[in-house]
């Protein structure tokens, strides 16, 4: 994996940046206001490993500590704790597959980082419109430059941005705060807000719920960040508690795992509302004579594959690695962005525009069971529905 050297000095100025401007970063580094949502600006490419659509020239070993799906060395269970009834089924998929996974409790919407949190993004609306129809800030947004070389930072992860909402409220004396007039639209590509309708789809609406799913998943992260002894080879797999998987999960992901190049941040293991074959399969062959694995593999003889995502939305399964892990949170607290819109939109972004190397498994080795309510909209949740070949539930 690639290195970079960042000097102590350099990072610390720069979190001290983030840490004492966190209002006027909002105001220079954003790409549009909710009454121009059609500006591009165009993104600044990351510095990231090469392509893998460019056929990946080296291949990534799973962790030598890896015991988890045969991919993983943590497994998360991200769930609300009133929801035993899923946590029930969730106890019987663990025990059949024979995993082992740490159970996160899940953020409410109704809880109080959550209300915070919506106070800051309703702040952070009002104070953008307020200064750009007053000529006072650009409406340019650009990614800090080093948020690709503090990915790879060995030092411990400090609170910044976004992470230092939970605990404070926005000043009061900013006479042009009304958060009950704010547009609560979610937004699209780096900072567009849509502009407000009486009908707004339920899934474009920046709801309490879809706030706490955010907070929820980035506590995950962050452990996993923050784990005790990290090794840079470790792989965090993170579920969520309404699915079902593959009986013969760990044998289809080894068949692919070994075409997945050095550098990749994500990798779907089921996905929805996306076309994830919009990309050739990676093809490859892979021998690892390393990592007491003597495995070759042709991922094109296999009836699952692995392909460069193109759009991937919801987050009931993927898998992490480290960079990985702490270039998402680097991009998921910075405002603007933070907060902004549903996770998944979030991730399918970051993803479209080049910030993250995601590749998403075909077909979804772990789906979404929607057999009792969901957590995020009303009903069984999205219309979206997909089977499994072999389901431990039976899901087809």
């Amino acid at each position: 994996m690639a290195k970079y050297v960042v000097s102590r000095a350099a990072s610390a100025c720069y979190y001290c940046f983030l840490t004492c401007s966190m209002i006027w970063l909002t105001i220079l580094f954003l790409k549009a206001s909710s009454d121009d949502n059609n500006n591009n600006v165009a993104v600044p490419e990351p510095e990231l490993a090469p392509d893998a659509r460019n056929a990946s020239d080296i291949q990534s070993p799973p962790s030598a500590h890896a015991s988890q799906l045969g991919i993983a060395s943590h497994m998360y269970m991200v769930s609300l704790i009133q929801r035993q009834d899923r946590r029930q089924q969730m106890e019987y998929l663990r025990t059949i597959q024979g995993l082992t996974w740490t159970i996160i409790d899940a953020v409410s919407s109704d809880a109080p980082p959550v209300t915070r949190i919506l106070t800051w993004v309703a702040f952070h609306r009002t104070l953008i419109t307020y200064h750009i129809k007053s000529g006072t800030a650009s409406a340019i947004f650009r990614w800090p430059a080093e948020i690709n070389a503090l990915s790879v930072l060995a030092e411990p992860l400090e609170d910044l941005g976004a992470d230092l909402w939970i605990g404070t409220t926005p000043p009061a004396s900013e006479s042009h705060f009304e958060p009950t007039s704010v547009n609560l639209t979610c937004a699209v590509e780096d900072y567009s807000i849509p502009a407000a309708i009486d009908n707004t789809p339920q899934w474009m609406v920046l709801s309490p719920a879809k706030i706490a799913c955010w907070y929820s998943h980035v506590n995950t992260i962050r452990q996993f960040v923050q784990r005790s002894n990290p090794r840079v080879e470790d792989v965090a797999v993170i579920l969520e508690d309404d699915i079902d998987m593959e009986k013969d999960i760990e044998h289809r992901l080894s068949q692919i795992w070994p075409a997945l190049a050095i550098g990749w941040d994500i990798v779907f293991l089921g996905h929805c509302w996306s076309n994830e074959s919009s990309y050739p399969a990676l093809t490859k062959s892979a021998i690892h004579v390393s990592y007491g694995m003597n495995v070759s593999t042709r991922t094109e003889n296999s009836t699952t594959h692995l392909h460069p995502s193109f759009a991937p939305k919801c987050t009931h399964a993927y898998a992490l690695s480290h960079s990985g892990a702490l270039r998402i949170l680097q991009h998921l607290r910075y405002p603007p962005f933070a907060y902004s819109r549903a996770l998944d939109q979030a991730l399918a972004w970051l993803i479209r525009s080049g910030r993250l190397r995601s590749y998403s498994v075909v077909p979804s080795v772990v789906v979404q069971r929607k057999t009792v309510s969901s957590d995020i909209l009303p009903g069984m949740g999205s219309a979206w529905r997909q089977g499994l070949q072999n389901g431990v539930f039976g899901s087809r």
